[in-house]
This record gives structure tokens, sequence and C-alpha cells, in this order.
């Protein structure tokens, strides 16, 4: 991803994820890269054959392009908010891990392992009893889907919730998938000499 101002590629999407547990609710879930658009994005829409918006990537070159197979330097959500985010999440994460994911590192030829991550787990009970955290973030998100919505919006989202409803929906309906997609499974099972399912 290129960091807010740059039109080359300097840090990587740094993708957060966070979640919540409650008792009503469906846990609250926020997984998220920090450029415009996750990098499979681009893959869905070269299978789609569709442009992308100009804001998602840039070409190698550094030049604004609509093309999800010329696109590869992603941008950031928010500009240097979404730069930050994915600065501050690189120092926590594949910093930490010893694998920084920055330039200089990876154009060293330096070998480094495979992984980036961390897996943070913080115990509630050492703020407050886990019911009462439970009860209150539902009540959380009982106060804002009270509240009226804006024009062109029909409800008020809580962080994994569209992610929710897309999995109910994909679970009784099946997950569609664009021709360009079939059409690598298909190579993919033809090479490794199974039946493809698609």
């Amino acid at each position: 991803m290129a960091p807010f101002g740059a039109k080359a590629a300097g840090l990587h999407n740094s993708p957060i994820a966070f979640s919540f547990p409650t008792e009503r609710h469906k846990t609250v879930t926020l997984d998220m890269a920090t450029s415009v658009a996750a990098g499979g994005k681009l893959n869905v829409a070269s299978d789609k054959r569709v442009p992308i918006p100009i804001d998602w990537a840039l070409a190698p070159d550094g030049s604004q392009t609509t093309d999800p197979d010329v696109a590869s330097i992603l941008l950031p959500a928010g500009g240097p908010k979404g730069s930050g985010l994915a600065m501050v999440f690189q120092c926590l994460t594949s910093i930490m891990a010893g694998n920084p994911l920055i330039t200089p590192v990876l154009s060293s030829g330096k070998k480094v392992h495979n992984q980036n991550s961390i897996v943070a787990a913080i115990d509630i009970s050492f703020f407050l009893d886990v019911d009462d955290y439970r009860s209150e973030l539902d009540n959380t998100i009982d106060a804002l889907k009270a509240l009226p919505t804006a024009d062109g919006h029909d409800d008020i989202l809580i962080p994994g919730e569209p992610e929710h409803r897309t999995f109910d929906d994909r679970s009784t309906n099946g997950i569609p998938l664009p021709p360009g997609t079939v059409k690598k499974i298909q190579e993919a099972a033809r090479r490794l000499e199974l039946t493809s399912p698609v």
C-alpha cells in the first residue's frame, strides 16, 4: 500500500480485526484492511471484468487506474488516517513479530519468516464483570439502532452485521461466483486431476 502522499508501495495494508462479545445481539466484529479496498477485491473485479473505482489503487508507475489487472499499489482508506492506522498496526504486528513488511527489508533479499501477525486477547473481567460488559454492549447496539436513519439508509449497521447477513444469505442460497473465478477453479481442478465442484 502507498503511504498517504506517496505513489509507490511502502506499507502493508495491515488488515485489522477485533471482536467483542454480546448476549442478545450477534458478536460485534470489525475486520478490515486499512486500504480503501482489500487486495482481494481487485481479484474479484478482474474476475468479473469490471473496472475499479479510481481511488482504490495505482498502477505500478504510480498513475491512477480503474483497470483491476493493472492496479498493484493499494491506496489508504481515509487518506492520512488509513495510512496512520496501517503504520500503527505494522508497529504492533509485523515489526513486533520480527518480520517488517517495508520496502527496504523486502528489497534487501534478507530471508524472513512468513508469520507477521499478532493475536492479543483482553480479559474483560480485569475491568468489569463479563456479563455486565455484554449487557452494556447490547444496550449500546440498541441505542445506535434506535437513532434516526440518514437519507438513503434503511438501517444502521453494526460492525460485522453486513457479514452476518451475507453468511445467512449464502448459507441458504449458495455463493455466487463470477465467471473468471469459476474458470480459475476449473483450471486448478484440471491441473490437479480433480473433478471441479463448479
